[in-house]
């Protein structure tokens, strides 16, 4: 037995005299289900605006609002609208018009006294198709969140799926920007590899020297392209204009990296016996392929100038 149909179902009985309600409930007491009373139709539709009954058992006759009224009710309201109603009257046959019960709603018409056996049988009847309903409305709720939870499933799945295409792109399109950012700085490099004029490309923030082509490491021993560059020849002697000494700040390559723009600034130096001067130029080059800010730095040797 499932338990669907150990389930208690609660009855409605609605009758204004004490001892039709006593038939009833001894009459339906049997069947074991809860049996609910109510003593007027306005007692009955209080009932039913809180719980659902399996079926109604309704008297005709009543003081106020009748059994028809009652139904008619039962019938506007969206709750009860297919709740079943049986009618059950002492008047005879003749005395009430059928019809009318059937046009509000009725599903059966007892007149008192009844058989209770036959009155058991069809409440019963009613009863089982309740569970069923219920049973079938379960079914049709479990079904409709499941597919709810596999619809969730599979949109949380496809948007992970798309997050992750999404992200896949993007590093492929980052990896082939830096690919190109490489394969630029190489050419770059290359091209400024051949050019006689010393220049070099410095990282601003770390002062760091990325790049120094053979012309600039061929002047001062490469010296002048770095911010530190007394810590490279310590013998190393930089003057600027006047002879004046410049301190590591006041370096070419120091000014550059600040982000300081240069224009034909003079450095002399001495080391080793040698010397020399150089006019000193510099500008930013902007991000590229996912290279940060660059500093570029150009030197011009005087001797070279002036020959």
């Amino acid at each position: 037995m499932s338990p669907m149909s150990r389930e208690k179902v609660p009855i409605l009985l609605v009758d204004d005299q004490a001892e039709g309600v006593l038939a009833l409930e001894a009459t339906l007491a049997p069947l074991g289900h809860p049996l609910v009373i109510a003593r007027s139709g306005r007692e009955a539709l209080r009932h039913m605006l809180h719980q659902d009954f399996a079926v109604v058992l309704l008297d005709v006759v009543m003081p106020g609002m009748d059994g028809f009224e009652t139904a008619q009710l039962i019938r506007e309201r969206e709750k009860s609208r297919n709740t079943p109603i049986v009618f059950l009257t002492a008047l005879s046959r003749g005395e009430v018009p059928e019809f009318r019960a059937y046009a509000v709603g009725a599903v059966d018409y007892l007149l008192k006294p009844y058989e209770p056996g036959i009155l058991r049988s069809k409440v019963s009847v009613f009863v089982e198709l309740f569970r069923k309903t219920e049973l079938v409305r379960k079914q049709a709720e479990a079904l409709r969140e499941a597919l709810q939870r596999e619809h969730e499933r599979e949109r949380a799945e496809l948007q992970h799926r798309l997050e992750s295409e999404r992200l896949r792109v993007r590093e492929e399109l980052l990896r082939k920007e830096m690919e190109a950012g490489r394969h630029h700085q190489r050419w770059l490099e290359a091209l400024l590899a051949e050019l006689p004029t010393p220049l070099a490309l410095l990282e601003p923030g770390t002062g760091r020297t990325l790049f120094a082509n053979r012309a600039a490491q061929g002047l001062a021993d490469g010296c002048l392209v770095y911010a530190e560059a007394r810590k490279l020849r310590p013998d190393l002697v930089l003057t600027g204009e006047g002879e004046a000494p410049l301190s590591e700040e006041s370096l070419p390559a120091a000014r550059a990296v600040r982000g300081e723009v240069l224009a034909g600034v003079r450095v002399e130096w001495r080391m080793d016996g040698q010397q020399g001067a150089a006019l000193a130029f510099s500008s930013r080059l902007p991000p590229m392929h996912g290279r940060p800010e660059t500093a570029l730095l150009a030197l011009f040797d005087v001797a070279t100038m002036t020959k």
